[in-house]
């Protein structure tokens, strides 16, 4: 917001019509969808105002997260991105509080949107859409194997597992968990008190 750019940006619906009608322009490929996501302005009539304009400009779909910017933890207007919705042409995609599959039918259904996004709950929950209400121990390992052959940061290592294992540790546990510093760490640590023995797949690659 400071910077200028980001949902700074809904508070001016030409210059975002125009980045999108140039990268609409740039991009020949039939295949390539252009899209945009927004928060809500203060007023519904504006944000409309705005969805409009972006199709116009050749937007392929929009993606509506139901707060303002300002809004944090406050609930999600579901009845604003139903009316988003109603107002367009192009596909609409809800966002906003859907950490189960049953938030995302829910939305789908209030809403009468085309799709759902979730973000954190995503992170949380990697498996979600696939029904678990927490993510699976399989879904843990595939993604350490995977990083061990990517090789992130271990800051983007670590903090993705803070995220899945929110809902499978016990806060005490949680808590030391997240204050981890290194890989081995990490890793010894779920050796001892996730998986089973020898379950965990070793890497001598470093993720720093």
């Amino acid at each position: 917001m400071e910077e200028g750019y980001g949902s700074h940006l809904i508070k001016k619906p030409e210059l975002v019509a125009e980045m999108v009608s140039s990268a609409k322009r740039r991009i020949t490929d039939p295949d390539f969808t252009i899209s945009t996501k927004i928060r809500l302005l203060d007023d519904l009539r504006e944000t409309v105002d705005l969805c409009r304009q972006i199709e116009a400009a050749g937007a392929d779909f929009i993606t509506v997260h139901g707060r303002t910017p300002k809004q944090r933890s406050e609930p999600v207007d579901l009845e604003a991105i139903k009316i988003i919705k109603e107002s367009l042409n192009i596909p609409v995609i809800a966002n906003g509080d859907i950490y189960t599959i049953d938030d995302a039918e829910r939305v789908g259904e209030i809403t009468k949107v085309d799709g759902v996004m979730s973000a954190r709950g995503m992170l949380e929950n990697p498996a979600m859409f696939f029904g678990y209400a927490k993510t699976p121990r399989e879904c843990v390992k595939r993604y350490i194997e995977i990083a061990q052959l990517k090789e992130p940061r271990f800051m983007t290592f670590h903090h993705h597992l803070v995220f899945m294992l929110e809902k499978s540790l016990p806060k005490p546990k949680r808590k030391v968990f997240n204050n981890l510093r290194n890989k081995e760490a990490v890793l010894e640590f779920l050796s001892e008190h996730y998986f089973a023995q020898d379950e965990l797949p070793r890497s001598e690659g470093p993720c720093s």
